[in-house]
């Protein structure tokens, strides 16, 4: 069958035709391909290989498809049937399991049922992102999960969402204003109106980090308690200097950076959050993470209270496509916005 792959680490992205289509296990689902998002990710995986499992890497971990055989355990336990539409995070790194190709896995447990009131491309922009939003908020922050049916009130304290225009940061501000927080961000001013839509306070990360600081403490009032860098510094220079302005007692730190060793600072407790094991069998605690935020995320954006991703559909469908929309990625032409492709009709 049809995919896009990277032959080894640094190749470049091709279509073969050679790929073997998979069979579920009873605990998985074999999905048909339609839409495909691209991500960092991707091009991390295959400049440096890691996270690759084996080679060659297919392209393409989040997902926008349809079930086309349910195994066993996946039909009575997680309730899918062939016809579903599905969204999510894929295996990562897993030939078999990447969105790339015509047909690949997924593991039941980790994929969600598309909500009734987005389209399929919708939420194909939402998987990875909204997972690891959840998994920063949540687990990182010590947030409770909320219920989609009984939101709470919002409250005086803050959260502060570093990179607040990338996809990760677009849905923490979404979770952290539904879970009651009120939320400061960082950006670029040309970013800045649609942070804002969102409901969230921007603030200048291009300006000395003083400023940053500032503009930070002024807009909270000095409450922060809870950071979360969805940008991935090396070193969380901001945050540091939050938290030592700070009197808060708690203090909260996640990051997506989880290889260069950020350890707790400023009296604050750090948490390094690792997508990267998604339906992996040895990573039980992150699955049953992301099994217990799938009914909160489906119920929340059912509600209208968490929206897709702003996203720029790249060519008329096909795999070469899929090629060109990893490039218009990869060269940051898109800014903001999600890298969508159609891989094939439904």
């Amino acid at each position: 069958m049809k995919g896009v792959t990277f032959a080894d680490q640094g190749a470049e992205p091709k279509v073969v035709e050679t790929l073997e289509r998979p069979t579920p296990g009873p605990d998985q689902l074999l999905v048909k391909s339609i839409y495909v998002a691209i991500n960092p990710v991707d091009s991390f995986m295959s400049d440096y290989g890691l996270l690759v499992v084996n080679w060659p890497l297919v392209l393409g971990v989040d997902t926008g498809g349809i079930v086309i055989e349910a195994g066993e355990e996946a039909q009575t336990k997680y309730g899918f049937k062939a016809g579903d539409e599905i969204f999510g995070c894929t295996r990562l790194g897993s030939t078999n399991y990447a969105a790339g190709q015509e047909y690949f896995l997924m593991d039941a447990r980790v994929t969600m049922p598309k909500p009734k009131n987005i389209s399929l491309v919708q939420a194909a922009t939402l998987g990875v992102a909204v997972e690891t939003a959840f998994l920063g908020l949540i687990d990182g922050l010590k947030i409770p999960l909320p219920d989609p049916q009984n939101l709470p009130s919002i409250h005086d304290e803050w959260v502060i969402v570093l990179g607040g225009a990338s996809s990760v940061g677009k849905c923490a501000i979404q979770l952290a204003k539904v879970c009651g927080y009120k939320v400061a961000a960082s950006c670029s001013t040309k970013s800045a109106a649609a942070v804002k839509e969102l409901g969230a306070i921007p603030f200048d990360y291009k300006v000395p980090l003083e400023e940053q600081v500032k503009a930070a403490l002024d807009i909270t009032s000095g409450k922060v308690s809870r950071i979360f860098d969805a940008a991935a510094a090396d070193d969380p220079l901001l945050a540091k200097e939050l938290f030592k302005a700070t009197n808060k007692a708690e203090k909260y730190f996640s990051t997506t950076n989880d290889w260069t060793g950020i350890g707790d600072f400023e009296g604050g407790k750090t948490h390094l959050l690792k997508l990267g094991g998604i339906g992996r069998p040895e990573a039980e605690g992150l699955n049953a993470m992301i099994e217990q935020y799938k009914p909160v995320i489906v119920g929340l954006v059912e509600a209208g209270k968490l929206h897709p991703l702003e996203h720029v559909l790249v060519g008329e469908g096909g795999f070469e496509d899929a090629v060109n929309a990893y490039k218009h990625q990869k060269s940051g032409a898109a800014g903001s916005r999600k890298v969508v492709v159609k891989v094939q009709d439904p």
